[in-house]
């Protein structure tokens, strides 16, 4: 199937089809006898030179680079010109090229000018109609490849960023040898397996997203001080509900990130999520923790750039993304129409 697909794209294949059965139709149009005979296939041929002119001018210089550029006033003079042009390469082929062929047929060209033009202007039209067409597919495959690369290149940035993360917290539990430790691995594992296995498709269950989340929190519980305070608020009916995987990680990662790290006893993290039919509103607020030099550099914004690049490609128009930066405290609100 692969293989027919890639034979019917081929720009050469096209062409002799469409002009193969142009030839037929004009043969066809022309003939006098119910029997297609030579002198019919000939004489159609000789009446697609002045074609072969008129549409490969058109195609090749005149739409590329006056029509597709908005210029349509010189198109326009330029199509009319070319029509004029493929009318005297038609009066030529009959009156001057026709009698230097060595063949025992007698043929002149019996079309009025007016049904000529006619048809040159009716293959003008037809192929640009078909070029156009084309381009446009063309350029919405190119559009659909660039933002799949775009979306995986985004969610691979999530994955190393959320990794990196956890096994640095990780190998401090494991430096203090705390009972802890055991348990983040575990955690870490079911996200990882989520994360390879889970997320390839283009939306998730929303009810599995979330209970990823509360696994992340759970292991960002372990490594987190007893005061520090991490809820999440779930509202509404999940079932049924698809998302585009892995959308609130990033959000999630930076309030504990920026907010819990450095603080001891005023820590905290409040997540609420809200379901309705049509409408999934998504919030955290988080303390203002301490942030080193790395953190306030490249890496701080990754999170909020992410979700901003994807919401932007996976939900355009259907998404409203607000971040307030107060004194003492960080919050973001996402709001997602389905």
């Amino acid at each position: 199937m692969k293989a027919l697909n890639k034979l019917i794209r081929l720009k050469w294949l096209q062409h002799s089809v469409f002009w193969v059965l142009s030839i037929y139709a004009i043969g066809s149009y022309f003939s006098i006898a119910s029997i297609f005979t030579f002198i019919d296939y000939f004489y159609a041929l000789l009446f697609h030179i002045p074609l072969f002119f008129l549409v490969y001018v058109n195609l090749r210089f005149l739409v590329p680079k006056f029509l597709q550029k908005g210029k349509y006033i010189p198109y326009t003079a330029l199509v009319v010109a070319n029509i004029f042009a493929a009318y005297l390469l038609h009066e030529l082929t009959f009156e001057f090229l026709l009698p230097l062929l060595p063949t025992e047929y007698y043929m002149v060209s019996f079309t009025e000018w007016q049904v000529l033009v006619n048809i040159f202007i009716i293959y003008l039209v037809l192929t640009t109609l078909l070029k156009l067409s084309k381009s446009w597919y063309t350029l919405q495959q190119v559009e659909k490849e660039k933002v799949e690369l775009e979306l995986k290149s985004l969610k691979m940035q999530i994955n190393p960023h959320f990794l990196f993360n956890s096994l640095n917290s990780i190998y401090a539990m494991a430096l203090v040898k705390s009972d802890k430790t055991a348990a983040s691995v575990l955690e870490l594992s079911n996200l990882l397996r989520y994360m390879i296995y889970e997320v390839g498709d283009k939306r998730v269950s929303l009810e599995k997203e979330v209970e990823i989340i509360q696994g992340y929190l759970d292991l960002q519980r372990l490594r987190s001080d007893a005061s520090t305070e991490v809820n999440f608020q779930i509202e509404g009916d999940l079932k049924g509900k698809m998302i585009a995987p892995l959308l609130f990680f990033p959000l999630i990662e930076n309030s504990f990130k920026h907010g819990v790290k450095g603080v001891s006893d005023s820590a905290f993290v409040h997540m609420h999520l809200k379901c309705s039919n049509d409408q999934i509103d998504f919030s955290i607020v988080n303390n203002k923790g301490e942030i080193d030099d790395m953190e306030a550099g490249q890496y701080g914004g990754i999170g909020l750039q992410n979700v901003s690049s994807r919401l932007a490609l996976i939900y355009p128009k259907k998404h409203e993304f607000k971040v307030e930066d107060e004194q003492d405290k960080f919050s973001v609100h996402l709001t997602i129409k389905l």
